[in-house]
């Protein structure tokens, strides 16, 4: 069953062919690899999403003032734009790496379950967002 698909699984040349049960595990296995590509996707848009914005505040940031807020007790604190974009820029690449290590480990549990091997584009793209995000924190944090 590992070196087959659920589509070759069906096939009518196969010696016996495979049981009901076999078909249903092979399935459940790609639904489960699927969800897991869903699932970084969206974790793609959100860090993404994170890591833009993040660089758009820093290079406006000399156009913009610092923000002041009061905290629980009265006291005023002051947040420069600066800070809040690497924030923002860290905390997207930082979310993209761990989504992409979650599903690596997801991945890794399916395979040894008897899942085929996929070639992921999903885990690629992130890996490469991850890098862009880590360049756009460089070019905030360089910028004179």
């Amino acid at each position: 069953m590992k070196d087959k698909t659920p589509n070759q699984m069906l096939d009518k040349g196969s010696d016996g062919g495979p049981s009901a049960a076999e078909v249903a595990t092979a399935l459940a296995l790609n639904r489960n690899y699927l969800a897991g590509e869903r699932t970084l996707m969206a974790w793609i848009r959100t860090s993404l999403s994170m890591i833009s914005f993040g660089f758009a505040i820093g290079k406006l940031g000399s156009a913009l003032q610092d923000i002041e807020f009061k905290g629980l007790l009265g006291n005023t604190r002051t947040v420069s734009i600066k800070t809040l974009a690497y924030l923002f820029v860290v905390l997207g690449t930082s979310a993209l790496l761990a989504a992409a290590l979650q599903h690596w480990r997801r991945v890794r549990e399916l395979r040894a379950m008897g899942l085929t091997h996929e070639f992921s584009v999903t885990f690629i793209v992130a890996l490469l967002l991850a890098a862009v995000g880590a360049f756009a924190l460089a070019s905030l944090v360089l910028a004179v």
